[in-house]
């Protein structure tokens, strides 16, 4: 093999190596981003008796615009946390958490708790 051919190899597996990498970042960058918004509730267990008339909501949110519950704005942290106190009324109620990111996709988490007084 002359001189040329081992330029030739080297230059090619150069950028074969430096356009690998370049796909990697790219992909472990914007993976999270391309799934879109998440929503995760760490409190209350949906599904729960609940034997107060209120309950405090606290969750967290991810790759997020603006959240709502029940189409009111709430604020999150830096971290995407957010604690939201809930009025329930006697019976099954249903709570809608609603997110959307900066290429307008959406989605929906719907918490449903049953209130029933300790009477």
């Amino acid at each position: 093999m002359n001189r040329d051919g081992v330029k030739k190899i080297i230059k090619i597996g150069t950028f074969m190596i430096v356009t690998s990498v370049v796909i990697v970042y790219i992909y472990f960058s914007f993976r999270d981003y391309a799934s879109g918004p998440e929503i995760f509730i760490n409190e209350p267990v949906n599904g729960s008796l609940i034997s107060t008339s209120t309950v405090t909501v606290k969750g967290r949110a991810q790759h997020i615009q603006n959240i709502t519950l029940n189409n009111k704005p709430i604020l999150i942290d830096k971290d995407g946390n957010f604690t939201e106190t809930l009025l329930l009324f006697p019976g099954y109620n249903v709570s809608v958490i609603s997110a959307n990111d900066k290429f307008k996709r959406t989605t929906e988490y719907k918490l449903e708790l049953v209130y029933q007084d300790k009477e």
